[in-house]
């Protein structure tokens, strides 16, 4: 059954004059961050921009925004900006909502940028089904190359391509396993009701890289943004495909499997579910993972002092964290309100 489907990744490009304002302050703002060891804001968009210490790719400055990361530049011979927006953004709001939002920070930018895009990802989540390291013969794939992941008895997934080919690259997962490992619990928001919670969800996902989107005659980033679909329905049609074994020595002729047909047929519907469930599925994710760090910490931390609660733990660790922010001029209350504000961005 499929849980959901859509896309996943969309990278792009910028291509305009750099603001020259936004030229004279991003120096400045570079020298601070690299200065203080840590990013520092910079009005910018519609707020909530920092500047990094270090460039990003070939770009000399890098803007990050809780929506996505930004790369600048004056050189002449690569497009003046390149976004690459979060996943969870695009699930929050939309894939067309989040381009309407970069074309906006894009004509800030770089007023009248003409937006291209670089990268598409197209997936489907399926529960039930069944396949496993075993089911590799079964698949008729254009690309020779491929990896499989995990072992026998704990086969975690295949790719199919390679990236630094530009094209097309195909991966097959236990996306739960993911969402589990990393803390993406706010993929549950995105399954809903159609996630049983107790099967494993399988995910299909093709990258298509630059050299792809031309090869299927796409460039503008709204005509990349539209051609998800039609992508979706050429790769599980022509570059890869899972058959049912049969007599016939030639595997392109075996009948596709039934699974396949479901898999061509999804629905690419995957609905926005708000930036709140969003951030609450991320939050909660994050705290999960950290959490047996940070009870290993405490323990330690009781070990050295000698305590036999935690209670009696955190009451003396008051006074360690207060004399840490005394050395340091920074509050735990300075830090705690600083992490706030990013996670309530």
């Amino acid at each position: 059954m499929e849980v959901a489907s859509g896309i996943d990744a969309l990278y792009v490009s910028g291509h305009g004059t750099v603001s020259p304002s936004l030229l004279r302050a991003l120096p400045a703002h570079r020298s601070a961050a690299e200065e203080l060891g840590e990013p520092v804001p910079i009005d910018f968009g519609d707020g909530g921009w920092v500047v990094e210490p270090r460039g990003w790719l070939l770009y000399r400055y890098s803007l990050r925004h809780e929506h996505s990361r930004l790369g600048i530049t004056d050189k002449l011979s690569i497009p003046a900006l390149r976004f690459q927006p979060l996943s969870e953004f695009l699930h929050a709001v939309g894939p067309a909502e989040a381009l309407v939002w970069i074309q906006q920070q894009a004509d800030e930018a770089a007023p009248k940028a003409r937006l291209t895009g670089t990268r598409l990802d197209v997936y489907a989540d399926w529960q039930g089904w069944p396949l496993g390291r075993d089911d590799l013969d079964r698949f008729v794939r254009r690309a020779s190359a491929y990896k499989i992941h995990g072992s026998r008895a704990d086969w975690t997934g295949f790719d199919f391509g390679r990236r630094k080919s530009g094209t097309v690259v195909a991966r097959i997962y236990d996306k739960t396993r993911q969402v589990s490992d990393e803390g993406k619990d706010w993929w549950y928001g995105v399954w809903a009701d159609r996630y049983d919670g107790k099967t494993p969800v399988l995910r299909l996902e093709f990258e298509v890289g630059r050299q792809g989107l031309k090869e299927f005659g796409l460039d503008a980033a709204t005509d990349v943004l539209a051609g998800g679909p039609g992508i979706w329905a050429a790769l599980t049609d022509k570059w890869l495909t899972l058959r049912t074994p049969s007599d016939d020595h030639t595997r392109s002729r075996w009948p596709l499997a039934p699974e396949w047909e479901q898999v061509q047929a999804a629905s690419f519907r995957a609905n926005a579910i708000g930036l709140d469930r969003i951030r609450k599925g991320r939050n909660a994710g994050s705290l999960r993972t950290m959490t047996p760090g940070l009870v290993g910490y405490l323990a330690k931390a009781g070990a050295l002092l000698g305590t036999q609660t935690l209670e009696d733990t955190l009451e003396l660790l008051h006074e360690h964290v207060w004399a840490y922010g005394d050395r340091r001029g920074v509050t735990f209350e300075d830090r705690l309100r600083d992490k706030a504000r990013g996670l309530a961005a």
